[in-house]
């Protein structure tokens, strides 16, 4: 049987500390499956916990009672679910072992990142042009190729303003990907 070392509490150890050890032992489990079913990837959740027990430290002031303690902690948990998601939208995330394929100078990071934005650009105008329909596309394929709208509505036998009204439909649909 092993034995577990007990160690006296530190001199700074107040009544806040002991009660959010023991909100911590009491709804950690809770948490976990919380944000678990809020979308958060596993390998998350454990940091996202930790997040929420120090945001209770920090206002642990406005609970009144323990026993409000579960509701709470759901409110947070739920608040922090829901950042959490919003800001691995916009996470890069660097894969390890590859740091050594990463330019050194500046103008190669800066030609790097222009290539990068470039495909990332590409690919949006793929979705676009699969989104809209084949009569749009036959307007804006040429459209970006450089060719005028009147050259393209004599191309295609249509009138000018029936281009124009095309271009301006994909323009809408590239406005509504935009905010998706």
């Amino acid at each position: 049987m092993a034995t577990i070392q007990l160690h006296p509490p530190p001199a700074n150890f107040t009544a806040a500390h002991a009660l959010l050890g023991r909100l911590y032992l009491e709804h950690r489990d809770f948490l976990r499956r919380l944000l678990l079913g809020q979308a958060i990837p596993p390998s998350d959740v454990d940091d996202v916990v930790q997040e929420v027990f120090l945001t209770a430290w920090r206002r642990l002031e406005c609970l009144v009672t323990p026993e409000q303690a579960r509701p709470w902690l759901l409110m947070i948990g739920l608040n922090r679910a829901r950042n959490h998601r919003k800001l691995a939208r916009c996470e890069r995330e660097v894969l390890a072992g590859l740091s050594d394929d990463f330019p050194e100078r500046e103008d190669e990071a800066e030609s790097t990142e222009a290539l990068v934005l470039a495909t990332y650009g590409f690919f949006r105008l793929k979705r676009l042009l699969l989104k809209i329909g084949p009569r749009a596309r036959a307007v804006v394929v040429p459209y970006l190729e450089g060719r005028s709208i009147r050259e393209i509505a004599e191309a295609l036998g249509i009138k000018t303003k029936t281009a124009y009204a095309r271009i301006s439909l994909a323009r809408r649909h590239l406005q509504t990907l935009a905010l998706a």
